[in-house]
């Protein structure tokens, strides 16, 4: 192994140990030629002192010290052979081992900071709707719907999506689940469509005040046209009194795949770069809930099954960052994942799950 040939993958420990026997194995195959030619070349020096009778004395002398010398030589290279070889094994056993753990640990930490991305990402989610759910604009179409409390609502609602990006569309319902009004009217023609049978409206519905919210998980919504999002809703009430029966409900239909698309772009861009790019090793990654259904992939239109991945329910009751290793007849795969680890209030309670196979 060269320097050249070096990367930065934990494996090449035990490449080394391995490049290091073959080397040893090489020099000692060079000695043991190196006797075998002395050997017979003093055998040759013998005979030939015995042929010459007193005249060749001093050298059979020689040739009998050279043959020790030589016998000597041999049995040190062997006892070297049999030591360094063990020795070697079993350093190349402690570092693949060594190599899978660091692997291991290094891609469940990578988890584990996906979910933290997206725990504070979606915080502020869920810190956006119940505020928007007090905006004048909001109570002003539901309590006196009209053009202009329709036009004044969808301005403000447009306004506000101008600079929150991360938003497809944001609607208000009134109480028996009809759109009255939405920021994206040009583009997502939801107005006047029912919304009392989706899972997002109910959930609201059973809402006791304006400081809780409810969540839809990812899904394809008719209402933008079925982009992949998260629905986040809250109770409308009279902003000036909070403790009214409430009016409608707001929906925030956040852009779920932007989301996991830049976080998957910066792991396979940065994080694990080598990996993917240089070193050629197959990755695959999940972002699953708590039932251990696919909210996310790195390979597209995964989303809703069930994780293909061995041993999921361990995984998805774990409530913890871990990784497991097991050897097929191929390869070594790890299997790592990162727990959501909550940021403020919220906390998903999902896992972003990496799969590697790798050549040992």
């Amino acid at each position: 192994m060269t320097s050249a040939s070096i990367t930065n993958r934990p494996e090449d420990v035990a490449n080394v140990a391995i490049s290091i026997q073959e080397k040893l194995e090489s020099s000692i195959h060079t000695i043991n030629d190196v006797y075998e030619r002395t050997h017979v070349l003093s055998i040759n020096s013998r005979i030939e002192a015995a042929r010459v009778g007193e005249k060749g004395k001093g050298f059979k002398i020689v040739a009998q010290e050279f043959s020790q010398l030589n016998n000597e030589i041999a049995n040190i290279a062997n006892e070297l052979q049999e030591k360094i070889r063990g020795e070697l094994q079993t350093l190349k056993l402690i570092s693949e081992a060594m190599a899978k753990d660091v692997r291991g640990q290094r891609l469940a930490l990578i988890g584990t900071s996906v979910m933290d991305v997206i725990d504070r990402n979606l915080y502020e989610r869920s810190c956006d709707v119940r505020w928007w759910a007090t905006d004048d604009s909001v109570f002003s179409v539901l309590s006196n719907p009209d053009q202009e409390t329709t036009r004044f609502a969808s301005q403000r609602l447009a306004t506000i999506l101008e600079s929150y990006t991360v938003y497809l569309d944001i609607v208000v319902a009134d109480i028996d689940g009809k759109i009255v009004a939405n920021g994206r009217p040009e583009k997502y023609s939801s107005r006047d469509t029912t919304v009392q049978q989706t899972l997002w409206f109910r959930r609201a519905k059973e809402l006791r005040n304006a400081q809780e919210y409810t969540l839809e998980s990812t899904h394809r919504d008719s209402l933008v046209k079925n982009n992949l999002v998260l629905v986040y809703s809250s109770l409308i009430f009279n902003p000036r009194e909070l403790n009214q029966r409430p009016i409608g409900v707001l929906g925030v239909l956040f852009d779920w795949e932007s989301l996991f698309r830049a976080v998957f772009g910066r792991l396979t861009k940065q994080d694990l770069k080598n990996d993917i790019e240089k070193n050629k090793i197959p990755t695959e990654i999940w972002i699953i809930d708590e039932n251990g259904s696919v909210l996310a992939s790195l390979e597209r239109d995964q989303e809703g099954a069930q994780a293909p991945i061995e041993g999921l329910q361990s995984i998805i009751s774990s409530h913890k960052q871990d990784y497991k290793i097991t050897r097929t007849d191929k390869a070594t795969e790890i299997v790592a994942w990162g727990y959501s680890p909550g940021f403020e209030t919220y906390k998903s309670g999902w896992y972003c799950v990496l799969r590697q196979k790798i050549d040992l």
